[in-house]
């Protein structure tokens, strides 16, 4: 176990993050078609056949501001915790971190008939989730350690995260099941870079005169790098491998409602046999060191009792699979989409309802969500889009990095937590080749002539369940 993580744990900041770029849905981008694979990204007569980001990330992007990672621990040991937390956290508060990168993203327009297109991608994921209490990390506590040396810090350690992190290389395809009806697939391998989960279900510090008291039981599961030290080889993938898959659908009923479904990212990682898996259930006594060395005694003891009972093995973890549900419908100018996501292994889920007003090529989406967490959010997204180019900007929290950018530019100081925080993303696309032009209106178009008699990909599929005619 690695120390910084523990200090994540208990400095970590009240703001949170979901990587759900909300106002990309419905949109036909190229983004839009990879994350919700029944889409499409081509435009008949108007789109070029080839489609990619030409390795330019699709990047979310995050600033912090400038903070002591240590001053919890230190305010803990120099002048003692405010309060006895008995049994479950007293304020329990949740920090969500998930990061979606495409480093590469490429489709192409395949047949015409069933309006076929198929992807290849390649994105770095990382998911993080941890409860803890949030008096931890505001970092409330009494102004003098003497006044209380005696008190017990009851379950101050108490706390559950995970961190992963890893590459999905994935293949897409789509197609018209009918006029109205379309279904979608993305198949993924997996790859992961790093692995940290620690839980703590019991934990007390008692501060006498002269000694500290530890008495903790947790649980953790690690992969990491060689020695803790991270190199670009650690980087590489088709390490620790695993796999996934999503399904999704699209229909456009007769009155012009738009639904999508999306069933996303249900898969595992294999983390290799040179993982650790360890607990602890001990009390340890050791002297009490004043001043500002106090946080990395600590954090030695702590170290000294993880690595009493731990085991070198391969362990399986899930990866964060979601339901998505979307339903829209155009008036005009104006698009209204509502959409509902849910994970599948957590009980985390958010509603959005994104406005989006276009003008010839641009377009401007307001995007307010609400999620299980008690958190309102509003984001805003900008986007230049014709048939063969694509480029938006947006963020998820315009309040929140609002007030950071306004700390930043009036060079404030760093809230209690230690930690500011705003967000941006931003991406573009190109698509190059011929024009796939419809029959009626062709001179040359890829899969128009030698797939006369083709069947449907997925027709082929649901054949299976038809009665054979005797």
């Amino acid at each position: 176990m690695r120390r910084h993580f523990l200090i994540l744990l208990l400095v970590v900041s009240s703001l949170r993050s979901y990587s759900q770029q909300y106002a990309l849905f419905n949109t036909k981008t190229l983004f839009d078609s990879f994350e919700n694979p029944a889409q499409k990204s081509f435009v008949l007569d108007s789109s070029r056949q080839f489609a990619s980001n030409f390795l330019i990330p699709y990047m979310d992007l995050s600033s912090l501001s400038k903070g002591s990672s240590n001053e919890a621990i230190r305010n803990l040991i120099n002048k003692g915790y405010t309060q006895q937390r008995i049994g479950a956290f007293q304020n329990p508060n949740t920090v969500r971190e998930n990061v979606n990168v495409y480093l590469l993203s490429i489709k192409l327009f395949k047949y015409h008939k069933y309006h076929s297109e198929m992807g290849f991608s390649w994105q770095i994921k990382s998911e993080t989730q941890i409860d803890y209490d949030e008096d931890i990390s505001k970092g409330l506590f009494y102004d003098t350690f003497e006044q209380f040396t005696t008190i017990p810090r009851i379950n101050i350690f108490n706390n559950n995260g995970k961190l992963q992190a890893y590459h999905q290389f994935s293949f897409t395809y789509r197609e018209n099941y009918t006029k109205r009806w379309a279904l979608g697939t993305k198949v993924s391998l997996l790859s992961g870079l790093g692995y940290t989960e620690f839980y703590a279900d019991r934990s007390s510090v008692t501060l006498a005169a002269n000694t500290m008291d530890i008495d903790m039981a947790a649980k953790y599961r690690i992969s990491y790098p060689e020695n803790g030290e991270f190199k670009l080889k650690n980087t590489l993938p088709f390490k620790n491998l695993g796999a996934a898959i999503t399904v999704g659908t699209t229909y456009t009923s007769k009155s012009g409602v738009f639904f999508m479904a999306n069933i996303k990212d249900l898969g595992f990682i294999r983390w290799g046999k040179n993982s650790y898996t360890g607990f602890f259930d001990v009390t340890e006594q050791a002297p009490v060191i004043m001043g500002p060395d106090s946080e990395k005694h600590l954090q030695r003891e702590l170290n000294l009792m993880a690595t009493q009972n731990i085991e070198k093995k391969a362990f399986v973890t899930p990866i964060n699979g979601k339901a998505d549900f979307l339903i829209s419908k155009t008036f005009g100018p104006f698009t209204p989409n509502l959409i509902v996501t849910k994970n599948i292994f957590n009980k985390y889920g958010e509603a959005a309802l994104v406005n989006t007003l276009k003008s010839g090529t641009f377009s401007f989406s307001a995007a307010p969500s609400y999620n299980t967490d008690k958190n309102f959010r509003l984001g805003v997204q900008g986007m230049l889009q014709t048939p063969n180019f694509e480029m938006f900007l947006g963020t998820n929290d315009i309040i929140q990095t609002y007030y950071a950018g306004k700390d930043i530019i009036n060079k404030n100081q760093a809230n209690e937590t230690g930690y500011n925080r705003g967000s941006v993303y931003l991406g573009m696309a190109f698509k190059i080749g011929y024009i796939v032009e419809h029959p009626m209106n062709m001179s040359w178009m890829p899969g128009v002539g030698d797939g006369k008699d083709r069947q449907s990909f997925f027709g082929r599929i649901f054949s299976i369940f038809k009665k054979k005619k005797q």
